[in-house]
């Protein structure tokens, strides 16, 4: 009994670690703005572009500091196999020491993008997937 009882222990143990490190992992977030805290307002994962095109402000954040002088958000457009199409990279400077920093960057054209977050040109950082639709 005691040993089922260790076991069980040891695994919310793991459960309450793993969820803690998932928790703060690094992530590209999609809003219409920043707040002067890092938090995203208007957060969404999809957008209605407009003839005149949208900007996103694409938000990078991370559990530590960034320890780089430059990130890259780089652009692919997906087709409907999800086979990546590159588009171009925006490059900004940043501080070492940030734990979250932010561009605003206009689209013009509905379609399914993935963006994926470099530092100093060749870390990876973290990607995700946005949506753009028009209206009808």
């Amino acid at each position: 009994m005691k040993t089922a009882l260790k076991i069980a222990l040891k695994g919310v143990l793991f459960s309450l670690l793993f969820c803690s490190v998932s928790a703060s992992a690094q992530r590209v977030y999609f809003s219409k703005s920043v707040s002067d805290e890092g938090d995203p307002v208007g957060l969404n994962q999809f957008f209605y572009v407009t003839q005149e095109g949208i900007t996103i402000a694409v938000l990078v954040k991370l559990p530590y500091q960034i320890e780089a002088t430059q990130i890259d958000l780089r652009f692919f457009k997906l087709d409907s196999l999800n086979n990546e199409l590159y588009l171009s990279t925006v490059p900004f400077d940043v501080e070492t020491t940030w734990t979250w920093f932010w561009k605003g960057v206009n689209f013009n054209e509905p379609a399914r993008y993935k963006v994926y977050a470099y530092a100093d040109k060749e870390r990876f950082l973290c990607s995700e997937i946005m949506d753009l639709y028009t209206k009808q």
